[in-house]
């Protein structure tokens, strides 16, 4: 065992004071705890061993007193005078006063006065009424006196009780159980009634009943061979209640009218009833409280003769001593006692000693502490003093020693670190200088340099991750895996994952589009850094793109452009020179007096068709060929109430609700009317047409024309046309169009409660050519976009399918703050 691991708060001195006190407090206590159990058990058995001894005496006895009552009943069966009268017929046998039964009644009175232990003599015939019976006038005295009680006394049809008490037992047997009777006087008289059945010739004539005074049977359990002050005998029913304690020797016939409240189950625990109960001897020691031995009275008879007798008892008697634990380990415990003071004795005088001896030991192991501690706080000049001519007087020579020892290591390691410190801070300012170096050169690259470690946690950010991401660096979480910027998808493998996994660079695009601000592209490029063959960490870097996106748009709808423009100038030119020769051929015919009225008519629908044609064309010449803009100060809301009247009649005509909010306080600037209006009318009409056909006749079409002016909450970007990117004066303008945040503008708003536009298609409907309807050309909305980018503005569409479609049209009309 290892103290100091069990104990570990204890001192040197504690534990060899634990461990003298258990050498001579261990030895003496075993042996006293093995003597204290060797003695009580020797003084249980001898105590068990004179109870069960006492049992089996009053069990024996019991069986005497058993057999001589017995006896009698058989010598009563067997008399002449009851044969006499078995063996009249049954109409004068039970005819009380006859001769025979007071032949019977006078036997049964001296036989009585004879044996003087009986109460009572009782003879029933098979009816259950009472022929005989001869009472002690004087139960409590001990000069008895019986008598013949009188005809007018005896009970009639009472006696059921005996008939179920031998009910199965033959004419050779008794039965018995204990019973409580009233004498005349009223008095309590306990008996132990005795019944056995008469049969003659195998016809049960009736029953012959003897009442034992119950005294008898106490008297017998009295005369005990060890009698004792401190013992108890109990006789007890098979139900628990009390015949008999020797307790109670004074009072002890109470029992029988007392059995609500003396009774076995109240003095004992419930193991103990059990077992007393059981209809077995035995012993049982009731923890420290008794010590009992029990056995039936007269389950386990000793006599052939009580065999027969008791095969059928109605009420089990048990029969039990008992003596007080307290008592028979009495001397054990006074042992106990005086052994423990001797212990106590022991101890003390151990530890006295050991307080003497661990002092010489503790004292020079105190003096090495100190000087430990000393040196512990860097006096290596310090020495040790201890004379005690042994083992610990040589270890503080060895420490002494160590301490000298000590102090010249010190001095070594001192020159050491002070060269040391010297390396470190030359080797810190280099690393500084290249640190420096190296974040300039990255906080200076317009893209964004993140460090990531194996689980994609962020270990460093340059100083343009905010910038080219929009998110601040100081927001980001670090001790979460880094993700896409404004990204909500994570179930999406990012390519610093990928580049992670299968150890290769790897790209990928971002689109951004925050609310309220243009689209932007961002570009991450993965660079895993391995160690061996192991990705330890992962280089992104971040780069916005979205110029060069814009960049590559502009070059497409150029391209788009200039092939529109091309193709539209071919077609316009051929169409119309074709469709000029056949518009007066057709003409001529209209004019002409032999045509038929009918046959105008179909001439007039066709020349309808060639002006709607030449229209296609000369629309398709415009686009290709737009006119220059011609800018002169004027008023939006102006421009916007001509375009409004001039879309009147299809309003009209199409029972269209138009409301108008125009506000007076845009300022005037620059505008080229015709074109603007053109526009505004454009859009007009896209919204009368996008309601043909939706909802019900009720579900009107309803438009609504707002201007306001706005200051910009955020910074907007479209690209020019090419052809807008040129001024007057036939220099290149810029390609793309940008309205700063806080500049000052003019909101042109058209909404509509029409069908909408497709999620799909809602990119594209500025597109030369793209339209969704049956005769469309898909010119209308570029040309509005171009009129709008023509004055500096941008143009922007939201719409929901089934809700309807909004434009709105930013004219700027100051300089951004």
């Amino acid at each position: 065992m290892n103290l100091n691991k069990l104990f570990p708060w204890l001192s040197i001195r504690n534990k060899l004071l634990i461990a003298f006190a258990g050498l001579s407090f261990l030895p003496l206590t075993f042996v006293g705890i093995y003597s204290v159990m060797t003695n009580v058990r020797m003084m249980r058995e001898i105590a068990l061993g004179e109870l069960t001894d006492d049992v089996q005496t009053i069990r024996e006895k019991s069986e005497n007193l058993l057999d001589e009552i017995y006896s009698d009943l058989r010598v009563l069966r067997n008399s002449s005078f009851l044969e006499g009268w078995m063996d009249e017929p049954s109409s004068r046998r039970d005819r009380t006063g006859s001769q025979d039964l007071n032949h019977i009644a006078n036997e049964l009175l001296a036989f009585a006065r004879t044996k003087g232990i009986y109460y009572q003599f009782r003879l029933i015939n098979e009816n259950g009424d009472e022929l005989v019976r001869i009472d002690c006038r004087n139960p409590n005295d001990s000069a008895k006196v019986y008598e013949i009680v009188p005809k007018s006394r005896l009970r009639q049809n009472l006696e059921t009780y005996y008939f179920l008490l031998v009910r199965n037992i033959s004419g050779n047997q008794i039965t018995f159980a204990p019973a409580e009777l009233i004498d005349r006087g009223g008095s309590r008289i306990p008996v132990m009634s005795f019944a056995m059945p008469l049969v003659h010739n195998g016809q049960r004539m009736g029953i012959l009943i003897a009442n034992v005074f119950e005294r008898k049977l106490i008297e017998v359990v009295q005369t005990r061979t060890r009698p004792a002050l401190t013992r108890k005998v109990v006789l007890t029913t098979g139900d628990g209640h009390y015949l008999y304690r020797s307790d109670m020797q004074k009072d002890w016939n109470r029992l029988l009218a007392s059995r609500g409240e003396d009774n076995l189950q109240r003095d004992y625990p419930s193991a103990t009833v059990a077992a007393i109960l059981s209809g077995k001897g035995g012993t049982v020691i009731d923890g420290m409280k008794d010590i009992v031995s029990y056995a039936p009275l007269f389950g386990e008879s000793v006599t052939p003769r009580a065999i027969a007798m008791t095969s059928s008892f109605a009420v089990p008697i048990i029969v039990f001593e008992s003596e007080s634990a307290k008592v028979v380990l009495g001397p054990v415990r006074s042992y106990a006692l005086t052994y423990a003071g001797f212990l106590a004795l022991f101890l003390l005088s151990a530890v006295a000693l050991g307080l003497i001896a661990t002092r010489q030991i503790t004292r020079p192991i105190a003096e090495l502490q100190r000087g430990a501690e000393v040196i512990a706080r860097g006096n290596y000049a310090n020495t040790l003093k201890v004379e005690t001519h042994d083992e610990i007087e040589k270890l503080a020579d060895q420490f002494n020693v160590m301490a000298a020892s000590l102090r010249l290591h010190e001095m070594e390691i001192q020159r050491h670190h002070t060269q040391l410190e010297e390396m470190v801070r030359q080797r810190t300012q280099e690393l500084q200088e290249e640190k420096g170096k190296l974040q300039a050169v990255l906080d200076n690259v317009p893209s964004a340099f993140v460090l990531l470690d194996a689980e994609f946690r962020i270990q460093t950010v340059s100083a343009a991750f905010s910038i080219v991401t929009g998110v601040p660096a100081v927001t980001v979480d670090r001790n979460a895996p880094f993700r896409f910027p404004a990204d909500g998808q994570d179930n999406v493998e990012t390519p610093w994952q990928r580049a992670a996994k299968i150890g290769e660079i790897q790209t990928s695009e971002q689109q951004l589009t925050a609310t309220g601000e243009q689209t932007r592209f961002l570009e991450y490029i993965a660079i895993p850094m391995k160690e061996g063959e192991k990705v330890t960490t992962v280089l992104v870097i971040i780069t916005d793109i979205t110029k060069r996106k814009r960049l590559e748009q502009q070059l497409l709808n150029a391209e788009k452009l200039t092939a529109a423009g091309e193709m539209s100038s071919i077609i316009a030119h051929e169409f119309r020179n074709a469709l000029t020769s056949v518009k007066m051929i057709v003409q001529l015919f209209v004019e002409s007096e032999k045509v038929s009225r009918s046959e105008k008519k179909s001439l007039a629908v066709a020349l309808d068709s060639i002006y709607h044609m030449e229209a296609i064309m000369t629309e398709l010449l415009n686009f290709a060929r737009p006119k220059p803009v011609q800018l002169s100060p004027a008023d939006v809301n102006t421009v916007v109430q001509e375009s409004i009247d001039f879309v009147g009649p299809h309003v009209r005509q199409n029972d269209v609700v138009l409301t108008t909010s125009l506000d007076r306080k845009i300022k005037q600037r620059p505008l080229d009317e015709s074109r603007l209006r053109e526009a505004i009318i454009n859009l007009l009409l896209n919204s009368i047409q996008a309601h043909n056909g939706k909802g019900s006749v009720a579900d009107k079409c309803r438009i609504g024309v707002t201007t306001k002016q706005v200051r910009l909450r955020a910074t907007m970007r479209e690209i020019a046309y090419p052809d807008v990117a040129v001024q007057e004066n036939g220099e290149g303008g810029d390609s793309e169009i940008v309205l700063a945040r806080n500049t000052e503008c003019a909101v042109i708003e058209i909404e509509d409660n029409g069908s909408g536009i497709e999620k799909e298609n809602l990119q594209r409907v500025f597109d030369p050519f793209f339209t969704t309807k049956t005769n469309g050309t898909g010119l209308g909305l570029p040309m509005v976009k171009r009129a709008v980018a023509a004055h500096g503005g941008i143009v922007t569409v939201a719409s929901t399918v089934g809700e309807g479609t909004t434009f709105k049209i930013y004219i700027p009309t100051g300089n951004g703050a």
